[in-house]
């Protein structure tokens, strides 16, 4: 007998109870949603992580060997940026400037930490289009661009500048001036994102010194090979600093936070207890079944069915539940991650990759769990029950 021809008797067996199916529906469904939950949010993380690099506008970084994630700035001499000129295939270069201050709500006076990053408005290290926009506005001492997707808690920045009025506050004991808005997104290393020139943010942050920088961005000339130009630049920079692509950055910044914090941990414990509530109420569902059918199941056995018969047909059990509940775990999934996307700011979205994963996870716990249940009927001999 085929492997389709006994989905009629493993339908049966699970619909004979239907509230025991229903139970079983939901409770796989229920440790869907908690492993589609934690992988939202570590997704969001890391993809919101992710955001501030993939602004950058060129092709080759350069940072300082001891560089670890773009929430921690190091310096680094700008010299060191200046000597790429020399090689053949770049086209420019320019400084971007990163470092944690205090932002502080005028209304409710509360701080809130933000990453204020600085660029040359003669050629901005991030390609954002606002920079180009607000260039002339920029230039004024004490002004700054502020990102609409900050946390709420910072004020209301971006209803007085609907209005048509700047909004002042202070930072780090300096008057500031919001004069604009851009959208990066949030991040796990600060609550705000604010950007200005590089003269201001010099303002802001006096005791760093004129000739350091915390990120060179090297742009190349059209066609030229980003890894050629690295390679090069290695052979003559300094120890102190060394030259990564864009996508090496992407990797460094996600791996820090995957290996060097704790949030990757919580995070892949977090899947791992959803799979486990899953297959323990497979598990349970398929063992009260093979009890509930023992008589049955003898003698199938008695009449020449062998244990992989049997056992095939309680784990089709396991498929048909897990594929049962799939379908409403993700719908369930996905309003769950709208109202994270509303109540933190983080992009939390339903990816096709993502949904392929969960399934197979599904299957795989609940084809083990199924197999599991069946120890009791592989051990079964007929003589016994009859």
């Amino acid at each position: 007998m085929s492997w389709t021809s006994r989905t009629p008797v493993a339908w049966l067996q699970l619909s004979h109870k239907p509230m025991r199916l229903l139970a079983a529906i939901a409770g796989v469904g229920f440790a869907n949603v908690l492993v589609f939950f934690q992988m939202g949010l570590s997704g969001a993380l890391y993809d919101s992580q992710k955001r501030p690099i993939q602004e950058i506008n060129g092709q080759l970084v350069m940072v300082p060997r001891r560089y670890s994630n773009l929430g921690e700035p190091l310096n680094m001499p700008r010299a060191q940026l200046v000597r790429a000129l020399g090689v053949d295939g770049v086209q420019a270069v320019t400084p971007l400037y990163i470092g944690n201050v205090d932002w502080i709500n005028q209304d409710t006076r509360q701080k809130k930490q933000a990453l204020l990053f600085g660029v040359s408005l003669d050629n901005p290290a991030l390609k954002l289009p606002v920079l180009q926009t607000q260039r002339s506005a920029l230039q004024r001492p004490n002004s700054l661009l502020f990102d609409s997707a900050s946390k709420k808690g910072a004020g209301p920045v971006a209803q007085t500048l609907a209005a048509g009025q700047p909004y002042d506050t202070e930072i780090r004991g300096q008057r500031a001036q919001v004069v604009g808005l851009f959208q990066l997104g949030l991040t796990f290393a600060a609550d705000i994102n604010l950007i200005t020139s590089s003269t201001n943010f010099q303002t802001y942050l006096p005791e760093q010194n004129n000739d350091d920088i915390q990120l060179g961005v090297i742009q190349l000339k059209p066609g030229v090979s980003a890894s050629r130009v690295k390679q090069t630049l290695e052979t003559f920079l300094e120890p102190s600093v060394q030259v990564l692509t864009i996508q090496q950055l992407l990797d460094r910044e996600v791996a820090h936070w995957q290996r060097n914090t704790s949030f990757g941990l919580i995070f892949n414990l977090g899947v791992l207890v959803g799979l486990a509530v899953g297959a323990i109420i497979v598990y349970q569902i398929l063992y009260s079944d093979v009890g509930d059918h023992l008589g049955e199941y003898a003698t199938m056995k008695a009449m020449g069915y062998g244990d992989r018969f049997v056992v095939a047909i309680i784990v089709q059990e396991s498929v048909i539940l897990a594929s049962l509940a799939f379908f409403p775990s993700v719908l369930m999934a996905m309003g769950l991650y709208q109202i994270l996307v509303r109540s933190t700011g983080l992009l939390v979205t339903m990816s096709i990759s993502r949904a392929v994963v969960v399934f197979g996870l599904t299957l795989v716990i609940c084809g083990a769990s199924g197999w599991l249940a069946t120890g009791k009927l592989r051990r079964l001999d007929p003589a016994e029950v009859f």
